[in-house]
């Protein structure tokens, strides 16, 4: 069975088929002889079940109940893994931004998906944050980043362990295993919380109405660290002004990797990173705000590590430079003055 035959249904017509995140997943948006439109999502080898992703999306149905679409059915056969589920809208929040532009209507909803993720973080948390048993595991996460700087890099730039120089626009920021440790290191939060676990625009459905529906449960549980959550909701709008706006040149010697590039225009996309601040004051105490503002720094500077082999597999190698300087930059002493991390740190309304 192929992933068209798994993800096709009988008398339903296709609207759109859309490839989904890091897993190499395939949706099929299908409007059935009915009217209902559904979507099909089918994996190939997945990290996380069909199965399992529809317990998950139990747990986040407890907590996000109008904006969360209904699991319909899960199957499994040979290596393709299949869920599908209601489809009550066909665009997310990030095709929506990228059709009309971040329009303040668009800003408004992105606020009301923030704010009631808090809401859930604050009712759900209690204490204690044990790494084993977290939802996504960060070291595992990061070594996921670093085999995959390797396969797509290795062959023109070197293996990056033989990178004893760094130097990003004429600075020496050290070697790259120096860089890579500081960014294993991130401290325990005082709490765990609940949350759908990759909360980024992508994972937005946004109706012509206003209403928002959370998809893609993958990753959601109720032992997350709130910062890697925050780092996703900042995160991902800075990691796309960089792919909109930043280009550069990487180059190598047998121990040296120099990295030369400019991040571009003013980012368009920075307002989308206010209600993140905002979530981040929300959650962080005055005592534990600077360990909390450098573990976000290192949970950003991973979302752009597992940018890069995206960007060379799609021939856009000009990001390579941008991606990985910016990743390292952010693993330094010096994040606290770093673009995405001042935003967190800047008193209410002064971003805007």
């Amino acid at each position: 069975m192929s992933r068209h035959e798994a993800g096709s249904q009988a008398g339903s017509l296709l609207l759109r088929t859309i490839r989904s995140g890091t897993s190499g997943a395939e949706v099929f948006l299908l409007r059935q002889p009915g009217g209902a439109t559904v979507a099909t999502k089918v994996t190939r080898n997945p990290r996380v079940s069909s199965s399992v992703q529809a317990q998950r999306h139990a747990v986040m149905a407890k907590h996000f109940a109008s904006h969360t679409p209904a699991v319909l059915g899960t199957a499994t056969e040979a290596a393709l893994d299949v869920i599908v589920t209601a489809a009550p809208a066909v665009w997310s929040l990030d095709e929506a931004i990228a059709r009309v532009g971040p329009t303040p209507e668009l800003y408004l909803i992105w606020q009301d998906v923030v704010n009631t993720l808090v809401t859930v973080w604050r009712s759900t948390a209690e204490p204690g944050f044990d790494p084993t048993r977290a939802t996504r595991n960060h070291d595992l996460r990061c070594r996921r980043g670093h085999q995959g700087l390797e396969d797509v890099l290795t062959t023109d730039l070197g293996p990056p362990s033989r990178w004893l120089s760094i130097m990003i626009n004429g600075s020496d920021m050290g070697s790259w295993f120096r860089a890579f440790e500081q960014l294993l290191v991130v401290g325990r939060p005082d709490s765990h919380i609940t949350c759908h676990g990759d909360p980024h625009a992508g994972n937005v459905l946004v109706a012509s109405d206003g209403t928002w529906h959370l998809i893609d449960w993958e990753w959601s549980g109720d032992h997350h660290d709130w910062r890697m959550m925050v780092s996703h909701l900042l995160g991902s709008w800075y990691v796309r002004d960089l792919l909109d706006h930043a280009s550069g040149t990487a180059s190598a010697t047998p121990d040296r990797l120099v990295l030369d590039y400019a991040i571009g225009e003013t980012p368009r996309l920075r307002q989308f990173g206010i209600p993140a601040a905002d979530a981040f004051r929300r959650m962080t105490t005055p005592a534990r705000t600077e360990q909390d503002l450098s573990d976000v720094a290192r949970y950003v500077a991973l979302l752009l590590l597992r940018e890069i082999p995206r960007a060379v597999l799609a021939g856009r190698r000009h990001l390579i430079a941008p991606l990985l300087g910016e990743c390292i930059r952010l693993t330094t002493g010096e994040h606290s003055n770093h673009p995405a991390i001042r935003l967190l740190k800047a008193p209410v309304g002064a971003a805007r």
